[in-house]
């Protein structure tokens, strides 16, 4: 090209720039203009970088501040950076109570009538009639300890009306939060570059989980139009639910009537150019079987895809199982391969509902799960999880049972309840016409049918006249037990009217009651299943109303 065509062209860019810019200034000022700028100069090489690292030194030292602000904590030194872990002995009550009475003291008190947002309550009666209410109905953690349950109410009741909407109101909410999510991490074989949210339960961590793997394909992948999951059958409905709110797609993998874990081949060939993210549970809430994950986190490696394990119902269970010696496959963050993982605190991490945690393997990952918008007149907004205003009291009860109960006191409620849970299986399995599903490994199991001439929805039925409530499932027929502290003295009277059952069953003295197991019975044998969903939607539509 020699000059004049240069000189040309250089002239036409630089025509066609201005008046894109003029465009720009007529229809959104000088702002638009300012706008389209800082754009263009991104794309510049090494502009971006400048920018990231400036935004960043910022945030750093904005945060440093805060954390300051809200108290710090024993931690474990790693990669420069802290872990704060579940301490190996439970921390005595009367030390967390003088420990929350220094939090106490860090926060504005809305009462002095200094905060103009965030909380909406009145200091009179009304306000310990809500503490009454929370008293009798919320369901107690679980763990059968009268003097834990009481420390997690009087947390609860000290931050109950706090809200963790802004991390600069309440600083002892902020510590509270990093903290469960750091001794999460630090239980699953996490480091230090593990991040985290605390959300309300495992489905929105769920929720959180898929929402950040579809933006992370929307910002490295754009020309993924239909992105879809792989998983098991047996993964949890929330991961259905996330497809439809956020409109993906999820590939089931069916899984065999012996082991109820998925074919690796069937598997591996369900993964394909839109797949976003390869999803397992540790353990399936049916039957209590780790997934293969190992060798589905391998795949994920060599696909260059995230994965994330499920450990909703076995993540405050699993680690302290192995500890204690019984065989549990690999499934956290010692796996390459897994980039996240949910574990619920107020399942048997013995917490008041509704508290989990989702963790992901560095902050990069994590970026993609937060909302932010700055366009408001009401001020700057992100928010990190599905829910805007969150409440305080469910943060400080979770903190408090991590603190209170320590690795000492979840390695002595595994043992006593793997104890339990193995006693129940062997006089299951030994019972004419039952058998456990599978090879659960951990404190919960399946109770299917060793002959075809017993209908389980009829065991259920007989279990439910003598006064137990069974969780009936389907493909097969069986019933899940997920084994608790309160189930420790009645592990002999559950397989005592298991045999009674099944024997009436057997003995053509028992049929399927109208009722719940009719219904299954029914349902199962719809081979439309769109329309067993209308009529699920039919029922949820008719028994909430007034």
């Amino acid at each position: 090209m020699d000059c004049c065509s240069f000189a040309l062209v250089e002239h036409i860019v630089f025509t066609v720039v201005i008046a894109g810019l003029v465009g720009v200034w007529l229809n959104d000022g000088w702002h638009g203009v300012a706008r389209s700028m800082v754009v263009f100069l991104k794309t510049v090489p090494g502009v971006q970088q400048l920018i990231n690292f400036a935004v960043k030194s910022e945030v750093d030292s904005f945060v440093q501040q805060l954390r300051e602000e809200g108290g710090g904590a024993k931690t474990i030194k790693d990669k420069n950076r802290t872990v704060v872990a579940i301490p190996e002995k439970g921390i005595p009550i009367d030390e967390l109570r003088k420990e929350m009475e220094v939090a106490k003291k860090r926060e504005v008190r809305s009462h002095d009538g200094k905060i103009f947002a965030l909380v909406y309550t009145m200091d009179d009666d009304n306000f310990k009639i809500q503490e009454e209410a929370f008293d009798h109905f919320t369901e107690k953690s679980g763990l059968k300890d009268v003097d834990h349950d009481t420390l997690l109410q009087e947390f609860h009741h000290a931050f109950m009306h706090e809200n963790a909407l802004n991390p600069m109101f309440f600083p002892s909410l902020r510590r509270f939060e990093t903290e469960i999510i750091s001794m999460t991490a630090e239980m699953l074989n996490g480091d230090a570059d593990v991040v985290g949210s605390l959300t309300s339960g495992g489905t929105e961590s769920i929720l959180m989980a898929v929402k950040t793997y579809r933006d992370r394909a929307r910002k490295l992948y754009p020309h993924i139009k239909h992105p879809e999951m792989v998983a098991p059958i047996t993964i949890h409905p929330a991961f259905e639910k996330a497809a439809h709110y956020f409109d993906l797609t999820i590939k089931h993998i069916p899984v065999d009537n012996v082991q109820f874990r998925p074919n690796l081949a069937e598997y591996e060939k369900a993964i394909n150019n839109n797949t976003i993210v390869l999803l397992a549970s540790a353990p399936q809430y049916c039957h209590g079987v780790v997934d293969p994950i190992e060798e589905i986190a391998a795949m994920a490696t060599k696909r260059g895809l995230p994965m994330h394990v499920d450990a909703c119902f076995g993540g405050f269970m699993l680690p302290w199982v192995e500890k204690l010696g019984y065989p549990v496959p690999k499934f956290d963050f010692r796996l390459p391969g897994v980039t996240s993982i949910s574990a619920d605190v107020h399942k048997y991490g013995y917490a008041a509902k509704g508290a989990s945690v989702v963790v992901y393997r560095n902050e990069e990952i994590r970026k993609h799960q937060i909302f932010a918008y700055a366009d408001w007149p009401g001020g700057l907004f992100g928010s990190p999880s599905m829910a805007g205003t969150r409440p305080g009291g469910h943060i400080a009860g979770s903190w408090a049972a991590l603190k209170h109960i320590g690795q000492d006191g979840y390695l002595a409620k595994a043992k006593e309840l793997m104890e339990i849970t193995e006693k129940m299986k062997k006089g299951i399995n030994q019972i004419p016409g039952l058998r456990i599903l599978g090879n659960p490994s951990m404190t919960c199991f399946a109770i299917g049918a060793s002959q075809s001439s017993v209908d389980m929805l009829a065991v259920a039925d007989g279990m439910e006249e003598k006064g137990w409530k069974m969780e009936r499932q389907q493909f097969p027929a069986s019933l899940h037990c997920s084994v608790l502290p309160q189930h420790i003295g009645v592990a002999d009277q559950l397989l005592a009217d298991l045999k009674d059952s099944a024997d009436r069953v057997m003995r053509g003295e028992l049929k399927s009651k109208p009722g719940a197991s009719a219904m299954y019975g029914m349902l199962a044998k719809i081979p439309d299943k769109a329309l067993v969903n209308d009529v699920i939607v039919e029922f949820f539509s008719e028994i909430y109303k007034n």
